[in-house]
């Protein structure tokens, strides 16, 4: 288990600060306390720790414990539960990974926890210790500290969307000029990803918009604009990605269609050249027949093979002539 722990108090920032320090704290109404966790699977400490200190119930703990779990805003003794999930890509693989955080919430502390490291997150850390920085993020509140945590992780989406743009962009382009089993293979990963990202990403606009109705005195009134900023860029994401589901299933028809044209290129050439054919074959299977006597056989010198040949070769131009007048090859 890593922790981290910040407490601001007396208008002070303490970075690093020890568990000892954070309960001492925590009867303060006037400090804030955040304490960022990052867990293995079934870690009895964080249970003695959040059980014990915090007071939660045996019901956020098992709902933290659990790796899939739906957005959701759930309320306990003196506090809120709230799951959230942030966004990732990778390009190599074409899969997308969406990790859960779990954030608790009261009068004056705010919890997080998380399974895998969030760069967002680190970010967020560092930059508590930035300059005026400790006294707009921690200094002005609880609420306010959620807002900014919360606009930081839907701020992260739009890189991830970015890249999935350039790659449909690029998709699209193969999908048209070359057109391989690859090609897709790529499309139905991206667009199984792009169905992850949806699935999770809708339940949390719900949760983003009844955030401050739901949570009474906690958040006040007055910090509404704050978090209907958040929903509305929670909503931009879903638009986004649903945009991008309906390009991967008109991709997926234009991928198909264009297997299906090259298909009824080579059928026409094939059939072109067996029509050419056609001809010669019967021809030369007339005058191949095994019959004793035939009319200009007994006593050819030879001038009829070069006629019948000749007549060959002119059967064929004129063919090929006619094909492409017709504009088929």
């Amino acid at each position: 288990m890593q922790q981290r722990i910040l407490i601001w108090q007396h208008g002070q920032l303490k970075t690093n600060a020890s568990i000892q320090a954070l309960q001492a704290a925590l009867p303060d109404p006037a400090a804030l306390v955040w304490l960022d966790l990052q867990i293995e699977d079934h870690a009895e400490q964080v249970t003695a720790l959040l059980t014990s200190v915090f007071k939660l119930s045996h019901i956020t703990i098992d709902t933290v414990e659990e790796q899939h779990e739906r957005a959701k805003l759930v309320e306990g003794n003196g506090y809120f539960h709230l799951v959230v999930h942030g966004l990732g890509y990778n390009l190599d693989t074409a899969e997308a990974s969406t990790p859960k955080l779990d954030i608790v919430f009261g009068k004056n502390f705010l919890i997080t926890v998380h399974r895998v490291a969030l760069v967002w997150l680190d970010r967020l850390y560092k930059d508590m210790h930035a300059g005026e920085a400790e006294e707009s993020m921690m200094g002005r509140g609880m609420p306010f500290l959620l807002y900014t945590l919360l606009d930081t992780l839907v701020d992260s989406y739009f890189p991830v969307l970015e890249t999935l743009d350039e790659q449909i962009d690029e998709l699209e382009d193969a999908a048209v000029n070359a057109a391989t089993n690859e090609v897709q293979k790529r499309i139905f990963q991206t667009k199984r990803a792009l169905v992850q990202m949806r699935r999770v990403i809708s339940p949390q606009v719900e949760v983003a918009n009844s955030l401050v109705n739901r949570t009474g005195d906690l958040i006040p009134q007055k910090y509404e604009p704050y978090f209907a900023d958040v929903h509305d860029h929670l909503v931009r994401s879903f638009e986004v990605i649903d945009s991008y589901r309906d390009l991967m299933s008109g991709l997926l028809d234009v991928y198909l269609s264009t297997i299906s044209n090259r298909l009824n290129q080579v059928m026409k050439q094939l059939a072109i050249i067996a029509t050419i054919f056609l001809p010669i074959t019967f021809i030369t299977g007339v005058f191949g027949q095994n019959f004793g006597f035939m009319p200009q056989v007994a006593w050819d010198k030879g001038y009829n093979f070069w006629i019948i040949l000749a007549f060959m070769a002119l059967v064929t131009i004129a063919q090929i002539w006619y094909f492409k007048r017709k504009q088929w090859l």
